[in-house]
C-alpha cells in the first residue's frame, strides 16, 4: 500500500512536471463550425490549471459576433466605450490576473444583420459593421474599422456608438474590399503578435481559443504545445506537429482558413475523450473532470 501511494505521489508529480514543460500553450479547434464547445472546454481548462497552481491565462486571437443575436454583450460593452463579445468575457473572468477583454481578444469583429445590410453592394463585400483592433506594443491601442455603407438607424445605438469612438485612437471607414485588406493587412497580424507576446510574457501557460471551425485561428501559431479538438459527445488530442504540419500542406489547395473538416481527413488524433450532455450551469465543472485525461497523454 504505501509504495503504491509512492507510486501515485511519483505520477502526480511528473504529471504537473510535464504541464510545466510541454503543455505552456494549448490550442482549442471546434469541430462543427458552430456551438462546437470550444469556450466551454477552454473555461473548463483554465478553471482546472488555476486549481492546480498554474497562472493559466485564455487567448483567442480573432473574434466576432453578431449585432442581432448578441445584444446584450454587444450594449454592455459599448456603453463602457468598448467592443467585445462573450466568449472574451467568459474567458476573461476564467483567466488570473488584471487582463482585460482586450488584450485576450485583440481583433473583435461586429457583423451585421439585415436589414441593416446595404443590398446596393457587392456580394463579397462582408456584412460587418466595424472591426475593433487593439494594439499592444507600448501603451494600448484601439483602432476602429467602420463599414461607412452601415448604420444601426437608432439614437440610442449611435450613442453607444459615440462612446466607442471618443475611447478609439483612430477610426477608419470602409466600403470596398481593397480598403479593408490594406488595413487588416497593416494592424491586425501585429495586434495579434503583441498581445499574444504581452500574455506569454505575463502566464504560464496559454490555452488559445480558435474561432468557428478554423483549424488555426492566426497564421503565426507555430509552436504549439498539444491541439484539442472539440465538438458534441467527444474531444479529439493531436499531436501539435502533425496537426500544424496538415494545416500547412492544405493552406496552397485551399484558402488562409483550413476547416478542421479538412484536417481529420489528414491527421488522426492521439486519443479521443467522450462527454455527456449536461446542463448549461454545468457543463464547465464536468468537463473539468476530462481536463486531467486531455492533459496527460
Amino acid at each position: 500500500m504505501r509504495q503504491a501511494i509512492c507510486d501515485l505521489t511519483v505520477e502526480l508529480i511528473d504529471f504537473n512536471l510535464i504541464l510545466k514543460m510541454h503543455r505552456n500553450k494549448i490550442l482549442i479547434v471546434g469541430l462543427k463550425d458552430t456551438d462546437a464547445g470550444k469556450t466551454t472546454l477552454a473555461r473548463a481548462m483554465l478553471s482546472y490549471l488555476r486549481e492546480e497552481g498554474f497562472d493559466a491565462c485564455g487567448f483567442k486571437p480573432m473574434a466576432g459576433n453578431n449585432v442581432w443575436y448578441d445584444y446584450d454583450v454587444i450594449s454592455e460593452a459599448l456603453s463602457e466605450g468598448r467592443l467585445y463579445g462573450k466568449d472574451a468575457k467568459f474567458l476573461r473572468k476564467a483567466s488570473g490576473g488584471d487582463v482585460s477583454e482586450e488584450l485576450i481578444n485583440p481583433v473583435h469583429r461586429l457583423w451585421s444583420e439585415p436589414p441593416l445590410i446595404n443590398l446596393n453592394l457587392p456580394s463579397s463585400f462582408p456584412s460587418i459593421i466595424l472591426d475593433r483592433v487593439t494594439l499592444w506594443s507600448g501603451e494600448p491601442r484601439d483602432i476602429l474599422v467602420e463599414n461607412k455603407t452601415l448604420s444601426f438607424n437608432n439614437e440610442e445605438e449611435e450613442k453607444l456608438l459615440e462612446k466607442l469612438h471618443h475611447r478609439a485612437d483612430d477610426i477608419y471607414k470602409i466600403d470596398d474590399l481593397e480598403s479593408l485588406n490594406e488595413i487588416t493587412e497593416k494592424y491586425y497580424g501585429q495586434a495579434i503578435r503583441s498581445a499574444y507576446k504581452k500574455l506569454l510574457d505575463r502566464y504560464d501557460p496559454i490555452v488559445i481559443e480558435g474561432y468557428g471551425d478554423v483549424a488555426l485561428p492566426w497564421s503565426e501559431l507555430d509552436d504549439l504545445d498539444l491541439v484539442v479538438g472539440v465538438e458534441p459527445w467527444h474531444i479529439s488530442i493531436y499531436n501539435p506537429d502533425k496537426y500544424l504540419n496538415a494545416v500547412k500542406f492544405s493552406i496552397p489547395t485551399y484558402s488562409n482558413e483550413i476547416s478542421t473538416r479538412r484536417i481529420k481527413e489528414l491527421v488522426k488524433p492521439v486519443k479521443e475523450v467522450e462527454f455527456l450532455p449536461f446542463r448549461s450551469d454545468e457543463r464547465v465543472e464536468m468537463l473539468k473532470e476530462k481536463v486531467p485525461l486531455i492533459l496527460d497523454i
